[in-house]
């Protein structure tokens, strides 16, 4: 049986921030790094206590190994920790669902996903018991992450 994930779909490493312009800032001061726009949606989520609507704020390094910074959200998987560190591992995968069925099988429970017309789609989190994370992404909704990250660069 193949693994439930290739290697060569790692596109990013996604922390959570407290505050998304100043760690943008900060990261541009120590790294040079340049981003996306903060982008925004507002989603339905399924997480353990149920489903919620959630405003969702991040951003995307330009440059590669790609970045990605997430606002947090108090009670939620996006809690920023006391010492930021890697939330997660995004990765596209081909097929959501399937995916994140072979994840939960290979012990990374589904942790929060987000909902379209009450099925999960765009993204799931699957989470270890040791604290790992992995964010798997719907290919079809980035077919091409050089030319979004393109289109939604900072002015």
């Amino acid at each position: 049986m193949t693994a439930p994930l290739d290697a060569t779909d790692l596109y990013h490493t996604g922390i959570v921030v407290p505050d998304i312009e100043i760690w943008k800032s900060r990261m541009t001061e120590v790294a040079g790094h340049r981003w996306t726009e903060t982008l925004s949606a507002r989603l339905p989520v399924r997480l353990a206590d149920g489903d919620r609507t959630l405003d969702l704020r991040y951003t995307y390094s330009l440059d590669a190994p790609h970045i990605e910074l997430v606002e947090e959200i108090p009670g939620t998987p996006w809690t920023a920790t006391a010492h930021l560190a890697t939330h997660h591992l995004g990765y596209f995968c081909d097929d959501l669902t399937t995916t994140s069925k072979r994840l939960s099988e290979s012990g990374f429970a589904l942790e929060a996903c987000a909902l379209i017309d009450g099925a999960p789609s765009v993204f799931a989190y699957h989470l270890a018991p040791s604290g790992v994370r992995i964010e798997i992404v719907d290919r079809a909704r980035i077919p091409d992450l050089a030319a979004y990250l393109r289109a939604k660069a900072s002015p």
